[in-house]
């Protein structure tokens, strides 16, 4: 809102921001008064009635079986440090080549 010497004058883009703020002034007053309908998603999680979505209860347990899972195989380990030592370990130059290309697409 811009103010000039003689009166207030308010901008199309401050009438939004104004009006913006009117409707969450109600908003607060209508759940203040206790008229839920009226309040925001935000604000009804306030009163403590916060409700865990399923894709929520999905992450936390597939973060538990991370957590729980060893950060080293140790298998696979043994077996590649077998197949060094026995000059049996070939790189394949091509696809590792490839699987890069591919995953820079897709991150694109």
């Amino acid at each position: 809102m811009r103010v000039n010497n003689s009166s207030p004058s308010v901008h199309s883009s401050d009438s939004a921001e104004v009006s913006s703020t009117k409707k969450s002034g109600q908003t607060a007053k209508a759940y203040a008064k206790g008229d839920k309908a009226g309040a925001s998603p935000a604000a009804a999680g306030a009163n403590g009635g916060a409700e865990i979505s399923a894709k929520a209860k999905d992450m936390a347990k597939a973060k538990s079986a991370a957590g729980q899972a060893p950060d080293v195989r140790e298998e696979r380990v043994a077996e590649l440090k077998r197949k060094i030592s026995a000059g049996d370990y070939h790189v394949d130059s091509a696809a590792i080549a490839d699987r890069m290309v591919d995953e820079h697409l897709a991150s694109i």
